[in-house]
């Protein structure tokens, strides 16, 4: 059994990174207006830190999330998301993150802790995917839930961790 304080400084750094790169991943598959990319890192956010109850058993997602709630009680500065989202290369740097990662947990974590971490950092990404409405027209009319775009980064996100979407 792992908690976030039994690893350094730098692997800390890796789990954080993590689910800002699993979000991202999904916004830039599908950019849109910075309006819906503020939603994608709301819901992002919110999905963060609204799975405690989710992953109670899992010593190190809770022990992360308990992290973020003390960084945001203590109003820590947090990056912008829609700078984030438009940085050059941040598919890439997102890509290897997850990467980087899967090794970490592999190396370091339980089995059983590394499956509901990967699983964790999916679910925040389907929760960017559906944040609002894609490929909308005219006014806001038409669009879907989650475009092809958005499905293909969240099938690429499930095969970067190894794991069923």
């Amino acid at each position: 059994m792992t908690v976030y304080a039994d690893y350094t400084a730098e692997e800390q750094r890796v789990l954080r990174a993590s689910l800002e790169a699993a979000a991202l991943m999904v916004s830039v598959a599908s950019p849109g207006r910075s309006e819906e990319t503020v939603s994608e890192g709301y819901a992002a956010a919110s999905t963060a830190l609204g799975s405690r109850e989710a992953y109670v058993s899992n010593t190190l997602v809770s022990s992360v999330i308990l992290w973020l709630e003390e960084a945001a009680k203590e109003r820590r500065h947090f990056p912008d998301y829609v700078k984030l989202a438009e940085s050059e290369g941040i598919a890439e740097r997102s890509r290897q993150m997850l990467l980087d990662v899967v090794a970490l947990l592999d190396a370091k974590a339980t089995p059983v802790e590394a499956a509901g971490f990967k699983r964790w950092l999916l679910q925040i990404a389907t929760a960017v995917a559906e944040a609002g409405k894609e490929d909308q027209g005219f006014l806001g009319m038409g669009g879907v839930q989650v475009n092809d775009a958005e499905r293909a980064a969240l099938d690429d996100i499930a095969g970067v961790l190894g794991i069923e979407r």
